[in-house]
């Protein structure tokens, strides 16, 4: 696989900016090119300011401002790009400017050199007409702050070479950002229903049924959301809206054609006035309808892209929770809403464009599938992939049940000798889906969590047992949950991005899926007492050194890349550590003064103190009583004590805390 080290973004405007912006923090060699002085100037500005920003926020120091900025090379000749790996070209929506841009790029740089368009009105196909090499250019859609935005549209035109789309994919998820793949189609994925919401609210607007307050209200309602449109077209710029809208009409038709209201808007040079309570010609204010009309918008075209093969539902909605930042995209808005209601309200809607129904997910009462555990083989290595990673790829019911199928399926496959365990962005799993356990609590279905429990210590039970060797590959997070998962595995191998830790006990909780037990016979009584006591996090080294790893690695970089690698000399999985058996093999959960006060524990004095004193004192019993029983009778403990543990006001308060950021403060019961 090619090395992108040195990339060039041309166009020095607000996108192509935070573009080099973004390769630039990334520690890559950036030509920022544009056709004159000025304009590369602003554009060096515009770095130099958010860089100034990240100082401020003490995401970067002096020194680490100076050695950014020292790999960005400023240019206005063309020539100065002959020698980098890819380029990303920002200029303006103009197609003969980008494809004469493109035409004079290929006779400067090399052969091997990527193409690839920030386009967001153009066929990529379009871009590369008339190229001697159109299989080198694909396209990646940035979304603003394209620095700071994770979301990137990877689009491949009809001759881009496939294995070259899979390295740049590869790329972009090495720099932290969330590649999602499109069809080369109008609005590729993300705009395709997000311009029409924005559009319908116009819409709705200019027939008189509700006010711009009341519209945003609205919106932010049914898409829990942070702006409604009419507040988003003014902070991206209400012109944008217009032009994008043209862009999709002209292929797509008139429902998506830019209202109106919109365009005299535009024309007006005007933001929407956020406060003007007026509803138009005399209307009243009608909120179900503007909510029956805003999801119509954007969840039906989000079914259409799907039905004509754009992008897939987990892709769709991934797109939309990474770059639009909606926590929930639009085929889980439809499980939500009712998939019959929301067919409904988009046959109301289309109708009246003369549209037709999508065909997915509607011709179906079942609701379509999001594919958040993905199963991969490659040669004889079967990979699963926990795939969201805007979420951290927490362990909720749906997670579990995927990971259970996927499973089944790779365990099944003669042709796979061995299973690697992946996740997506920052982490393997972190832990498992807070959400779910308040739900439960909040909703006194205590029997929820157990059975929740009961499936997940099944899973890893079957992972554990397998004939097939199985690979906790740790590139990342893996707290709670993600890292009982995997205990169970029969190797777990670190990176440079491994960080561990057993939470549970400071948030009022303890381990639920063996991490009381699994770690215990792995590291020995009282190393497993002191990581699930303190909840300290142990990086790869440190994981090594304790023999809760059995490798370091380089992150590999593509899952493909995986079944060259051999697995490693398992660890003997207990390395001496006198200190910490002598501090905790012993240790109750006791955190009173003079308990915490003795020498082998002072060290550990403030952790502890800061721990639920139940939950604390539940867990250290776990493993003590469990080990002297057989494995099995031992996770049965951990099942058994469930309910007590989840109904105490520390479990509530110490979860909560987890989602507000609040240090919780524990009460003892």
């Amino acid at each position: 696989m090619r090395g992108f080290r040195n990339v060039a973004v041309v166009g020095a405007g607000t996108m192509g900016a935070a573009i080099a912006q973004h390769f630039l923090m990334k520690g890559l060699q950036v030509h920022l090119a544009d056709a004159n002085q000025a304009g590369l100037a602003r554009g060096q500005g515009l770095v130099e300011a958010s860089l100034d920003e990240a100082v401020a926020r003490r995401l970067l120091d002096a020194e680490g401002r100076a050695a950014t900025l020292a790999r960005l090379h400023p240019t206005t000749d063309l020539a100065d790009l002959a020698g980098v790996d890819l380029v990303v070209e920002a200029v303006f929506e103009d197609l003969d400017v980008k494809r004469a841009l493109f035409a004079q790029l290929e006779g400067i740089v090399r052969t091997d050199c990527v193409l690839a368009t920030n386009t967001s009105s153009f066929r990529v196909g379009d871009v590369a007409a008339g190229l001697a090499h159109p299989g080198r250019v694909l396209g990646t859609h940035y979304f603003y702050h394209a620095a700071k935005n994770k979301l990137v549209e990877l689009i491949a035109g009809e001759r881009t070479d496939a294995a070259l789309l899979a390295e740049v994919e590869a790329f972009y998820a090495g720099l932290g950002k969330t590649p999602i793949r499109t069809a080369d189609a109008p609005g590729f994925a993300v705009n395709r229903f997000f311009v029409p919401w924005l559009n319908e609210a116009v819409r709705v607007y200019a027939e008189g049924l509700g006010s711009i307050p009341t519209i945003d209200a609205v919106a932010r309602a049914a898409f829990g959301v942070g702006m409604g449109p009419f507040a988003l077209m003014n902070a991206t710029g209400v012109p944008i809206a217009q032009h994008a809208a043209e862009g999709l009409a002209a292929t797509l038709g008139d429902f998506y054609a830019p209202a109106p209201r919109l365009v005299e808007q535009v024309a007006a040079r005007a933001d929407w006035n956020l406060d003007d309570c007026t509803v138009p010609h005399g209307g009243a204010e009608q909120p179900q309808v503007v909510r029956e009309r805003l999801l119509a918008a954007a969840l039906g075209c989000a079914a259409a892209l799907a039905s004509e093969g754009v992008c897939s539902a987990t892709d769709t909605d991934l797109g939309a929770r990474a770059g639009l930042r909606w926590p929930r995209g639009p085929f889980e808005l439809m499980a939500a809403s009712g998939q019959d209601a929301i067919a409904g309200m988009v046959g109301a809607l289309f109708a009246r464009w003369g549209m037709p129904l999508p065909t997915l997910p509607f011709a179906s009462s079942t609701p379509i599938a999001l594919e958040w555990v993905q199963a991969e083989v490659h040669g004889d290595t079967g990979v699963i992939v926990f795939n969201l990673p805007d979420r951290m790829n927490a362990l909720g019911e749906a997670v579990m049940a995927q990971l259970d199928a996927a499973w089944t399926r790779l365990e099944a496959d003669p042709a796979v000798r061995r299973v690697f365990l992946c996740g997506r962005g920052k982490a393997f799993v972190a832990g498992a889906d807070i959400s779910f356990f308040l739900d439960a609590i909040d909703g006194h279905d205590l029997d929820r969590i157990h059975a929740f429990t009961v499936r997940g210590q099944q899973t890893l039970d079957r992972i554990a047992a397998s004939a097939k060797p199985s690979v906790a590959l740790l590139d990342g997070l893996a707290f709670g949950g993600g890292l009982e998962l995997a205990l169970a595995c029969r190797y777990r191998l670190g990176t440079r991005n491994t960080l561990l830790a057993l939470p549970e006990t400071g948030i009022g909780i303890y381990p639920g899926l063996g991490g009381t037990q699994r770690s215990a016979r792995l590291l020995g009584v009282g190393v497993a007492k002191s990581l699930i006591a303190t909840g300290r996090r142990l990086d790869a080294g440190k994981a090594l050194d304790l023999g809760l790893v059995d490798a370091v690695i380089e992150p590999p970089q593509r899952y493909a890349d995986l079944a060259q690698l051999p697995l490693p000399t398992p660890q003997s999985g207990r390395q001496p550590q006198p200190g910490l058996e002598a501090a905790f093999a012993d240790y109750r959960g006791e955190i009173d003064a003079a308990t915490l006060a003795q020498p082998q524990l002072a060290p550990f004095a403030r952790e502890l103190a800061r721990k639920a004193p139940i939950a604390l004192a539940t867990a250290m019993r776990l493993v003590d009583d469990g080990r002297v029983l057989p494995l099995a009778d031992a996770l049965q403990l951990e099942l058994d004590g469930l309910h007590a543990i989840f109904a105490t006001h520390d479990a509530r308060a110490g979860l909560a805390s987890v989602l507000d950021g609040s240090r919780p403060s524990y009460a003892g019961h």
